[in-house]
């Protein structure tokens, strides 16, 4: 009776579904799983770069993950590897890869019988004598311990389509500690290449200073001397005093420059002189660079990437908000022991149990239900419009970065 009564509430869903406009064989090609499957969007992305004739660009994508290490520095090797290892908000996206992780597993966890409960409870009863219909016994002990279990089938995929938000989820986020990766070893040899250029700019500056002091000594002594006019003193006075103007300039620039690379080396702003030395000068940049061709983009951008799992998550999410439409079907079980006194509770005539279908069904909800399928759909296009903008985007930097070089 019970197994008709399931196939009954299946053939019940199964009419409802064909009913709302979702096909059988759609149901049955998606893998019994309502919503529709993921399939990446479609992003424009130019054939090739705009300076691909340019002798220094050459369209061969570049594989050396440690790019640093062309300049061949050994400081700011170790700086990178400081960071790599200290930096606070790398550390944030990885703990967010960590949660992902975990929520997945929560999720995962869905597919098996929610409800496991074991119980136990020792009741005193006493009943009112002073009733109609008094009860023969007025008071008595109550001894249960037992188990139940409830489990919602997954008939229409909803906690699959769960699993497939939180696998893409997951992913999204290790592409956004990827994203965070790749910004945090820009940024680092960035701040080093202009501690170094700002350290170059004040050792000219001071040259120069040194110079121009020469300069206006020697304009004076032949101002002194009746050789030159007045003129020739109060033009080397300029030019001392305008290069003596920019070293205030160039020394904030510096310090806060080493501000930022301790704040990157996740430390508290310090005095970094000593840490890294005079150096070589400004580091040298490849005459050449590679940088594949845009399609690239889509395999290499961690960004992008990101963006693209979370259209595929909230793709997902459409199957989860279908579900609601059809009844959920579980089945529920429960075993356990009763008896009035302590001592029989185990015995085998104290033995009781039940198990069957049921099924629940917001027929009374369907305003909210497919107002939260639309508010889903929605969510996707804005997620797919957020993806191809992020194509673009990347492809104006990359772009962008190709003519500064």
């Amino acid at each position: 009776m019970s197994v008709l009564l399931f196939y009954r509430m299946l053939f019940i869903g199964v009419s409802c579904m064909l009913a709302s406009g979702c096909g059988l064989s759609q149901w049955v090609q998606n893998g019994f799983q309502v919503g529709p499957d993921y399939h990446p969007p479609a992003a424009s992305v130019s054939e090739h770069w705009i300076d691909i004739g340019n002798e220094h660009v050459l369209p061969l994508p570049p594989d050396d993950p440690y790019w640093w290490s062309v300049f061949e520095d050994p400081i700011l090797n170790n700086l990178v590897q400081t960071a790599l290892a200290q930096n606070l908000t790398l550390r944030q996206a990885g703990s967010r890869i960590m949660q992902a992780r975990a929520s997945r597993a929560i999720t995962a966890g869905n597919l098996f019988p929610q409800v496991q409960q074991s119980f136990g409870d020792a009741t005193r009863i006493q009943e009112s004598q002073s009733v109609a219909l008094p009860p023969p016994i007025r008071a008595f002990d109550e001894w249960d311990v037992g188990f139940n279990a409830s489990w919602e089938i997954d008939v229409w995929g909803k906690f699959r389509r769960a699993l497939e938000t939180a696998d893409a989820r997951l992913e999204a986020s290790i592409y956004d500690y990827d994203a965070v990766l790749v910004s945090l070893l820009a940024e680092v040899v960035s701040a080093y290449v202009d501690i170094r250029t700002f350290e170059q700019r004040i050792q000219y500056a001071k040259q120069n200073v040194m110079v121009q002091e020469s300069s206006l000594q020697l304009s004076t002594t032949r101002f002194d001397e009746g050789k030159t006019s007045k003129v020739g003193v109060y033009l080397a006075e300029a030019n001392l005093n305008g290069t003596e103007a920019t070293l205030p300039a160039l020394e904030t620039g510096l310090r806060q420059a080493s501000n930022r690379l301790c704040t990157l080396l996740g430390i508290p702003p310090t005095d970094l002189s000593t840490w890294l030395g005079k150096g070589d000068g400004i580091p040298e940049v490849p005459a050449d660079i590679a940088v594949g061709i845009p399609a690239d983009l889509l395999r290499r951008r961690p960004d992008v990437r990101q963006a693209e799992r979370q259209v595929a998550a909230q793709s997902a999410q459409i199957g989860v908000a279908v579900s609601d439409l059809f009844p959920s079907i579980s089945l529920n079980g429960e075993v356990f022991q009763s008896s009035e006194d302590f001592g029989d509770l185990f015995n085998s005539a104290s033995a009781a149990g039940s198990i069957g279908p049921s099924f629940r069904w917001n027929i009374l909800n369907y305003g909210r239900i497919t107002n939260n399928v639309r508010l889903q759909d929605a969510r996707l296009l804005e997620l797919i419009a957020s993806y191809q903008n992020t194509v673009l985007v990347a492809s104006q930097e990359v772009e962008d970065a190709l003519i500064a070089f």
